[in-house]
């Protein structure tokens, strides 16, 4: 939880306008202490950052809280799997995955992969449907419903599928460059693999060091690419002192650097570390906020000789005449 100076610090919003927006336009209902303290979730956190990316292109605060209240409630769902019908046919079927990922079909593998992606954008069919299918996947190969085989091709089918995503996105080197991958240990790599994908379809420049990274080189990678940012994946608790010792390990040789965490595991790492919640789509607007939130210098967006200028009810700065 983040109390609203840390929320206002995170997401580039101030103080009296996260109140404005949770006051005219419910967009979070933060908890509260006991001492009656605002107390900010992760998922509030990306909420608020929606909000602001839609006001800093121009959105009245008005609507840019519809659009976020519809963008958050579409992606709180997951995809119904259900037998085909006449309503659903068009629709890639998880049963159908398993069946060719038992039977080591490539081909159809391939084909169910092509679908998927051909019928919404990429950030959609990750959140809705990969990540729910790999899921089960890995369900199914405990269960014995496919085995150690089966699971490695289709996990590779993906991987391959995103890899190509990830280079046909291009990268911008006028954009902060963000260092992505997983710490010593942790080899679960198609979640934040995903989420480079989104990042670099985002403009930013991504420099992509995979699954178990040495502790070495993330900071190697890190002063040779002068990141602003890293994202470190914690899939598994195993995952977890590595990720914190790695994350402190950062932030003490880069003071300006934000760390920014995803995966199950993410809200163990530290207090310091950024949660990114579970879909890419929204960690990256999160991720894209925070980052804007800061000057080249280091200072939050909106201060000016460390004093911060009065912002009205949109976030954006009013100026006297």
């Amino acid at each position: 939880m983040y109390t609203i100076k840390r929320a206002a610090e995170l997401t580039g919003v101030s103080l009296s306008t996260l109140r404005a927006w949770e006051r005219r336009y419910g967009v979070v209902t933060p908890a509260r202490s006991d001492g009656r303290y605002r107390l900010y979730s992760a998922e509030d956190l990306r909420t608020l950052a929606i909000m602001a990316a839609l006001v800093n292109d121009g959105w009245s605060a008005k609507e840019a809280a519809a659009e976020t209240k519809a963008r958050i409630s579409d992606s709180g769902r997951t995809m119904p799997w259900t037998p085909a019908t006449s309503e659903t046919t068009s629709r890639p079927r998880l049963d159908d995955l398993l069946e060719a990922g038992h039977r080591l079909d490539s081909a159809k593998v391939a084909d169910i992969l092509d679908e998927a992606f051909a019928r919404a954008g990429f950030e959609r069919v990750v959140d809705d449907w990969l990540m729910p299918a790999l899921v089960a996947v890995g369900e199914a190969w405990a269960d014995g419903r496919i085995s150690v085989a089966g699971e490695h091709l289709l996990s590779y089918a993906v991987s391959r599928r995103l890899a190509a995503a990830y280079e046909a996105a291009g990268s911008r080197p006028t954009r902060p460059v963000v260092v992505v991958g997983l710490p010593t240990g942790a080899r679960h790599e198609l979640g934040i693999l995903a989420f480079a994908v989104a990042a670099r379809r985002a403009g930013f420049a991504t420099t992509y060091v995979g699954a178990d990274l040495p502790a070495d080189d993330w900071d190697a990678a890190v002063s040779a690419r002068r990141a602003a940012a890293v994202v470190l994946a914690v899939p598994r608790a195993a995952d977890i002192v590595a990720a914190r010792q790695l994350s402190e390990r950062l932030l003490a040789a880069h003071p300006q650097l934000l760390v920014f965490v995803g995966g199950a595991m993410q809200d163990e790492v530290g207090a310091e570390t950024v949660p990114l919640g579970h879909g890419i789509g929204a960690a990256v607007e999160l991720m894209e906020s925070t980052l804007a939130s800061r000057r080249p210098d280091g200072g939050p967006t909106g201060e000016r000789d460390g004093r911060p200028q009065d912002a009205d009810e949109s976030g954006r700065p009013q100026h006297q005449a």
